[in-house]
C-alpha cells in the first residue's frame, strides 16, 4: 500500500470508530442507570445488565483503538500545511488523542463493575460504576479543546484542497456542546445529571457525529486524489502532498 492509501484506510478509521462506538453505547449496553439509586439498586443493575454491558467494553474497547488511528491521521493532515501554527495543530491532536487514552481506563472500571455484579459488596459496585460512568463524561475540557482548535485550523486555511468551511463551523459547535456535561457532578438527576439529555446524549450525538462527518469527508477527498493524477495535491488538507 502507497502512502495515500494508508491515509485513507486511517481516515476511514474513524467511520469504524463511530459504529462500533455507537453499537456498544447504544445497542447493546443498558443506557445510564440513574445515579440516584441506593447501592444495592446499581448492584442490581449490574446484575441484571452483566452482558450487554461486556459486550459495551468490547466494542467500545476496540473502537478507540480506531479512534488514536484516526486522531493522528487527522493531526498530521494539519501538520503538512506549512501556513498553520505547528503549536496549535499538535495541542489539537493531543487533546484529541487523550480522549481514547482515558476511556481506556473508564472502560476497565466498567468491565470490573459487571465482571463481579452480585459477588461484589454493592457499594464497591457504585463507586466503580460511578467511576467509569462519570470518569468517561469527564474528558470534555479537553475534547472541547480539540474540536475548537480543529474548527480553527479548518476556518483559517483558504483554498480548493482543504476540508469544506461548514466543518470548521460545526467543529466550534460541537465544542460549545461539550461544557454542557459541567453539571453531571453537582447533581444525580435531571437535564443536566449524568444522564440528562444535554450531558449523556448531547455529548455521545456530537461527538459521534463529528467524528463521522469529518471521516467521510477525510475519506472522499482522499479517495478522489487517488482515483485521479490531478488530484495529488487535492487530498485532504494536501494528504501525501
Amino acid at each position: 500500500m502507497n502512502e495515500r492509501r494508508w491515509q485513507g484506510l486511517f481516515a476511514f478509521s474513524g467511520i469504524i470508530f463511530a459504529i462500533l462506538c455507537g453499537a456498544g453505547l447504544e445497542v447493546a449496553s443498558p443506557q445510564p442507570p440513574n445515579f440516584a439509586m441506593s447501592a444495592a439498586a446499581t448492584a442490581r443493575y449490574y446484575v441484571d445488565h452483566r452482558t450487554g454491558l461486556l459486550w459495551m467494553v468490547t466494542l467500545c474497547g476496540i473502537s478507540v483503538a480506531f479512534l488514536l488511528a484516526w486522531t493522528i491521521q487527522l493531526g498530521l493532515t494539519f501538520w503538512r500545511r506549512s501556513e498553520l501554527s505547528r503549536t496549535v495543530t499538535l495541542v489539537a491532536a493531543v487533546s484529541l488523542a487523550a480522549s481514547p487514552i482515558l476511556l481506556s481506563f473508564d472502560l476497565t472500571f466498567f468491565a470490573i463493575a459487571a465482571y463481579r455484579a452480585g459477588s461484589a459488596n454493592a457499594d464497591v459496585t457504585q463507586a466503580l460504576s460511578d467511576i467509569a460512568w462519570i470518569g468517561s463524561m469527564l474528558i470534555w475540557p479537553q475534547l472541547a479543546a480539540a474540536m475548537a482548535l480543529v474548527g480553527v485550523l479548518i476556518l483559517k486555511v483558504r483554498g480548493a484542497d482543504i476540508l469544506p468551511r461548514w466543518l470548521g463551523w460545526f467543529s466550534v459547535f460541537c465544542a460549545a456542546v461539550e461544557p454542557f456535561q459541567l453539571g453531571i457532578i453537582f447533581t444525580k438527576h435531571g437535564a443536566f445529571g449524568p444522564r440528562g439529555w444535554t450531558t449523556w446524549y448531547g455529548a455521545v450525538l456530537t461527538w459521534g457525529v463529528w467524528v463521522l462527518a469529518l471521516s467521510v469527508v477525510m475519506c472522499r477527498q482522499l479517495w478522489a486524489a487517488e482515483a485521479s493524477p490531478a488530484g495529488v495535491r487535492r487530498g485532504v488538507l494536501a494528504a501525501g502532498a
